[in-house]
Order: structure tokens, then sequence, then C-alpha cells
């Protein structure tokens, strides 16, 4: 499932991959909208149907562990739960999400999940690392199409409403919806959600600042003086940076980036601006 923006070059990746087997949001509405309406797509096609649901921009290091990991999200989903694949933290991080579970192990495979919660600070994160109890909320899930528009149909109608009447071909409904996630418009309201631990080299590359620590060829022909910690995207021209330590710049053709590392992951409100000022050509 893509956007609009998106489905042009996935399909160029992806040659032998059916056209009915890409489902492209009318608009980009965050994940409650689009993942019920892929559930109501493959619902339509398989009743019975299960459906995974991984983002794609992380980095799995270790795939016999996510195979692993998912047979058992299978399991808890094949008896009706909504499944999280919720990963072991390494370190005390304020970017991602959590997730609280019932027990510190999750023998035999799934465990319940107690809360969701958003992104702490740094005394709060550092608590919940060594309590043992939280695992990060990485946004990928398992569950039967038919139990996941079942929940949503009770506490999200209308996004059910408007995933199901879009994936019929309707859009009227999902235009006039607001932006939700998933997280705070189904999974934190459904009766059973329960988590899978995943240990398999996890990382997420939504951030340049985290891209930059696991992609080692990032350009060419770029000079860095005098500027530790500072990376460059970039392959069109040279990029040379003087005595400016712990910055990213991504340099494209149609725009230039240029952030703190720290800061690297509010890009999405420079996103937001954008697409405020109608600069959607550049988005």
């Amino acid at each position: 499932m893509t956007a609009k923006a998106l489905a042009g070059p996935i399909r160029r990746e992806l040659p032998r991959l059916p056209k009915t087997n890409l489902i492209i949001e009318p608009s980009q509405k965050n994940t409650a909208p689009a993942l019920t309406l892929a559930a109501s797509v493959v619902m339509r096609r398989d009743p019975a149907a299960v459906i995974g649901v991984f983002p794609t921009d992380h980095l799995i290091r270790n795939e016999d562990a996510l195979d692993a990991a998912f047979a058992k999200a299978l399991r808890a989903a094949a008896g009706g739960a909504l499944v999280c694949l919720g990963i072991v933290p390494d370190r005390a991080h304020t970017g991602f999400g959590y997730l609280r579970i019932a027990s510190r192990r999750a023998r035999g495979g799934a465990v319940a999940v107690e809360r969701f919660v958003e992104k702490p600070g740094p005394r709060l994160a550092r608590r919940f690392v060594a309590s043992g109890r939280y695992l990060w909320n990485g946004g990928m899930f398992v569950w039967r199409a038919a139990d996941f528009l079942s929940v949503a149909a009770a506490v999200a109608p209308a996004v059910h409403a408007a995933g199901v009447a879009a994936g019929a071909g309707r859009t009227a409904a999902w235009r006039r919806l607001r932006p939700v996630s998933v997280d705070s418009a189904v999974m934190e309201k459904a009766p059973r959600v329960s988590v899978v631990p995943l240990d398999a080299g996890w990382d997420d590359l939504g951030s340049w600042d985290t891209a930059a620590r696991v992609v080692s060829d990032r350009s060419r022909g770029t000079v860095l003086t005098d500027s530790p910690g500072t990376v460059v995207f970039g392959t069109h021209r040279v990029v040379a940076v003087l005595s400016v330590p712990g910055i990213v710049v991504v340099d494209t053709p149609d725009a230039l980036l240029v952030a703190s590392r720290s800061a690297a992951e509010r890009v999405r409100d420079v996103v937001a601006e954008l697409a405020r000022r109608g600069r959607e050509d550049v988005l």
C-alpha cells in the first residue's frame, strides 16, 4: 500500500507485482484510514485473510528472528487478537512510542499490551527501559482483516466507514476525514491487543539521524572539515561543510535540508509548512 506519489517508483521496483495488488490511498490520511482501506480491499478477496503490516523504512538485520516473531504473531492473530511486533529496546530512545506489557517475559509467544505510551522524555524513557516492562512500538502489526475491521467499526466508526467506502471506490467520506494514526484511533481502544517481542537488529530509517548511523556510502564528493558528527546525503554535486559539527545535510535536485542531528526527526514540520504554502512540488 502506498501514496499516489510513490506508486510509479514502486511499480518500477516490483515489475511483477500485479496492478491490483498495489493499493493506492486517495490521499494521505495517516495510518488508521490507510489500514482500514487495505483491510477492506483484502477482505473482499479473502474473508479469512491475515494481514501483516510492515513499514518500508525499517531495517531488519536478523531476518530469522523476524520470521520467528511473525510465526508467533500469526498464532496470536488466529485467536482474534490484534497483534503488535514490539521492538526490544537497546537504549532510552525518546523518538519512539512505547508499549507497556503485562509481564516481563512473553513465554511461548504473545503477551497482553496494557497501554500505549507516546514518545517520553529522557528520564521517563530511561525508567521504561530499566523496568523491562516496555517495548518500542515499531508500527508493525498482524491481524485478521475481519477482526481489525470489526474493532475499527466499534471504536472508530467514521474511519471505518470512510476506509470501506474508499475500498469500493467512493472517496467522499475519505476526503472529510482528519488524519489519524491507527494507534490513537483503533489500537489504544481495542479490547484485545497483544504484542510479540522482536529482537532482530531493528532500526527505523525514518529519520536522517538514524540513516546516518546505518548507511555508510552516503555521498560522492563530500568535503567535511572540522565538522565531527556531521553527515551529508547527496550525489549530484560537491557539498562542503566547514566547522559545523553535528548536523545533517540532505542535498537533492529540488530542495536542500540542513538540520541538527538532534532535530532531524522534525522534518515533518517542514513538510507541513510546505503543504500549507502549497509547495507540493518539493514534497
